[in-house]
C-alpha cells in the first residue's frame, strides 16, 4: 500500500506524519522557517520529510498539504486620542523613551532655524534630522547662550540625544513635532521610571508656567486629570487661529457590517463580537483581514493590580490573512513526489482528532495552533490568535525575546534563592538533590524557567506568585477568551445555546494551565485532549488527518 505523508506547515511548528496501511509509521516536527506557506517554510518542510525518510528507511509515495493562510501577530503601543480642550493641547503623553527629571516651559524652537529670543526655549527635532545633527545644533545654541530647557524628538532617539548633549535637560521622543511647533508655549515634564508627573497634575502650577489666562482654567483642569498617571507629558498653549485640528488616532479599524472606529476603544469590544467582525485595520498601514483578535495587555495587568495603565496601552494583535499564501513554488518539484492540496486544514484536524480512543462522536474539535483557533463540528469556525499571540504578550510584559518567552509561558517558574535553593510559586522551596546540577550564582534573585539549554532567567523584579498571576491572566485573556468567542460564533450559526463537549488538539493543548481555563467556559460541558491515532498525543492531528483525507 502507498505511503502518504501529511505535511502540516503551521504558523509556529511544522509537523509531518507518514502513514501506511491506515496507521502512522513515522512522525516528527520542527519550528516553521519563515512565514507559513512561504517558499522557505515549504523547502524546510521538504527537508524534514527527507530526514524522516532517512531515519526510518522509508520513502513517501505522495504528499498531502493543507491550504496555507498565514496569521500575523504583532504588538503595538496604541495611544488614546486626547480630549478637545481648545487652545490648551496635550501634545504627547505616550510611553516613549524619555530622559531627565524636571518640569519646564518655553517657546518651541525648530532647530533647523535660528533660535527665538526668549527666556526659555524647547528644542524640537523633526523626523528629517538625525540625532548627531540635533546634538550639534542644540549644543551650539547653548554655547551661544540660548536657554534650552528641553528637547522633543520625532524619532526614537531620546537616549542617543541625552547621552551626547552638553546640557542636562529633559529629552522625549516619539513626539508629534508638527503639533508642538504650532504651539505658542510648551510645557514639558519628565519623571523617573515608577513616578508620575507632579507639576502637570497641579492646575495652578501648570497655568503659571504656560502663562495661561483665567478662561483656560477648565481646560487646564481637564488636561491635568488626563496626564496625571503618566511619567511624561508635553502640553501646549496655542493661538486659536493656529491650533491643529483634532484628528483622532492613526490606529483604526473598519467593521465588516459597516462603519469604522478607533482601535484603542475597539479592542475590548472584540470579545463580545463574532469571529470575522473586522474587515480592515490600520497600524502602520491599512490591511484587509478575515479576522482580528486583540488583547489590551496594559489594561489586563491593571485589572489584576500588577500594572498601571495610562493613555497609551500595549496591545497584542493577531490578524488572519484574507488570501492564501502564494503558490508560485512547484510543490511536486520541491517534495520530489506528487503533492495534493487538501480542501481544509480544519477538516484535516477533525479527521485526525477523531481517531482519539473513547471520543464522544458529537464532540467539537478545537485545534489551537500557533496562529489560529479552529473549531470543527457540523461546520467550522477559524479565528486569528493563539499560541504565537501568547508568546508575543509574554515577550512584551517581561521584555524578553520571543524565543525565550515561548518557553517561559509554558508553566510555573521558580526564583533562585541560592545556587542550591529555588523558591516555588506556592512559597515552598526546592533544594538541589545529590547529583542534581546547581544553578549559576549569577541567576540569584531572578526567576527561572526550564528551556532547551537549561534554565532561562527573566523578571528580576517579579515575585514568583506575581508572575503566576500575570502568566495565567495572559492565558485567560489571549486564548481562553478567544475560545469563548469562537464557541459563541459557532452557537449562533447553529441557532443553539447548549454547551458542547470539546476535544483539544495542537501544541497549546499540552499546557496544564490552559485546559482548566477552557473547561470553565460556560459553553463547554466536557473537555479533554486528543490522543491522535491512539498514541500520537495532542499533536499531529492535522498532519495525520491530511493522510486520511488524501
Amino acid at each position: 500500500m502507498a505511503r502518504v505523508a501529511g505535511v502540516d506547515i503551521g504558523n509556529s511548528t511544522t509537523e509531518i506524519v507518514v502513514q501506511a496501511h491506515g496507521r502512522p509509521i513515522a512522525w516528527q516536527r520542527r519550528p516553521t522557517r519563515g512565514p507559513k506557506g512561504s517558499p522557505g517554510s515549504i523547502r524546510a518542510a521538504a527537508a524534514l520529510l527527507r530526514a524522516i525518510e532517512s531515519a526510518h528507511g522509508i520513502k513517501a509515495d505522495r504528499v498531502v498539504v493543507a491550504p496555507w493562510r498565514p496569521v500575523t501577530t504583532e504588538v503595538a503601543c496604541v495611544a488614546e486620542p486626547p480630549p478637545d480642550t481648545g487652545r490648551i493641547r496635550v501634545v504627547d503623553c505616550a510611553g516613549h523613551s524619555v530622559s531627565g527629571d524636571d518640569a519646564v516651559a518655553g517657546v518651541p524652537w525648530d532647530i533647523r532655524q535660528e533660535p527665538p529670543d526668549a527666556p526659555s526655549v524647547i528644542a524640537v527635532v523633526s523626523a528629517d534630522t538625525g540625532y548627531r545633527d540635533a546634538v550639534a545644533r542644540v549644543d551650539a545654541a547653548a554655547a551661544r547662550g540660548c536657554p534650552v530647557a528641553a528637547v522633543l524628538a520625532a524619532r526614537d532617539e531620546a537616549v542617543l540625544i541625552a547621552a551626547r548633549l552638553g546640557v542636562a535637560v529633559p529629552v522625549l521622543d516619539g513626539v508629534d513635532t508638527a503639533a508642538a511647533l504650532r504651539c505658542e508655549t510648551l510645557f514639558v515634564e519628565v519623571r523617573p521610571a515608577g513616578h508620575c508627573v507632579s507639576t502637570a497634575s497641579d492646575v495652578w502650577a501648570l497655568k503659571s508656567l504656560l502663562a495661561a489666562s483665567d478662561a483656560d482654567t477648565d481646560a487646564l483642569s481637564l488636561v491635568s486629570r488626563w496626564v496625571r498617571d503618566e511619567r511624561a507629558a508635553v502640553i501646549g498653549l496655542c493661538d486659536e487661529r493656529r491650533a491643529p485640528a483634532y484628528t483622532g488616532s492613526r490606529f483604526t479599524l473598519t467593521w465588516r457590517e459597516g462603519g469604522s472606529g478607533d482601535l484603542f476603544g475597539a479592542i475590548d469590544r472584540l470579545a463580545g463580537l463574532p469571529v470575522g467582525a473586522v474587515r480592515e485595520f490600520a497600524l502602520a498601514e491599512a490591511r484587509q483581514t478575515l479576522d482580528l483578535w486583540g488583547v489590551d495587555i496594559s489594561s489586563a495587568m491593571q485589572a489584576r493590580g500588577v500594572r498601571s495603565a495610562g493613555h497609551s496601552r500595549d496591545v497584542v494583535l493577531a490578524s488572519l490573512a484574507d488570501a492564501e499564501a502564494s503558490d508560485a513554488i512547484d510543490l511536486d518539484e520541491v517534495f520530489g513526489v506528487p503533492v495534493t492540496v487538501a480542501c481544509s486544514e480544519a477538516a484535516a484536524a477533525s479527521h485526525g482528532a477523531r481517531t482519539t480512543p473513547g471520543l464522544n462522536r458529537a464532540a467539537l474539535i478545537l485545534d489551537i495552533g500557533g496562529g489560529t483557533i479552529d473549531l470543527v463540528g457540523e461546520s467550522g469556525v477559524t479565528a486569528a490568535g493563539a499560541g504565537e499571540m501568547l508568546t508575543a504578550a509574554v515577550s512584551r510584559v517581561l521584555d524578553v525575546p520571543r524565543g525565550a518567552a515561548d518557553w517561559i509561558k509554558r508553566g510555573p517558574a521558580r526564583r533562585v534563592e541560592s545556587p542550591q535553593v529555588l523558591l516555588n510559586e506556592d512559597g515552598s522551596r526546592h533544594f538541589a538533590a545529590a547529583g542534581e546540577p546547581s544553578v549559576s550564582p549569577r541567576l540569584v534573585g531572578a526567576l527561572v524557567a526550564r528551556g532547551p539549554g537549561g534554565f532561562t532567567s527573566f523578571g528580576g523584579a517579579l515575585q514568583p506568585a506575581e508572575w503566576r498571576i500575570i502568566r495565567q491572566s495572559l492565558k485567560l485573556d489571549v486564548i481562553a477568551k478567544n475560545v469563548a468567542r469562537v464557541l459563541a460564533t459557532y452557537r449562533v450559526s447553529h441557532g443553539g445555546n447548549e454547551a458542547h463537549d470539546v476535544v483539544i488538539v495542537g501544541g497549546p493543548a499540552g499546557d496544564e494551565e490552559l485546559l482548566p481555563a477552557i473547561a470553565r467556559l460556560d459553553a463547554v460541558s466536557a473537555c479533554g485532549r486528543a490522543n491522535v491515532a491512539g498514541h500520537l498525543g495532542h499533536r499531529y492531528a492535522v498532519a495525520y488527518g491530511l493522510t486520511l483525507q488524501g
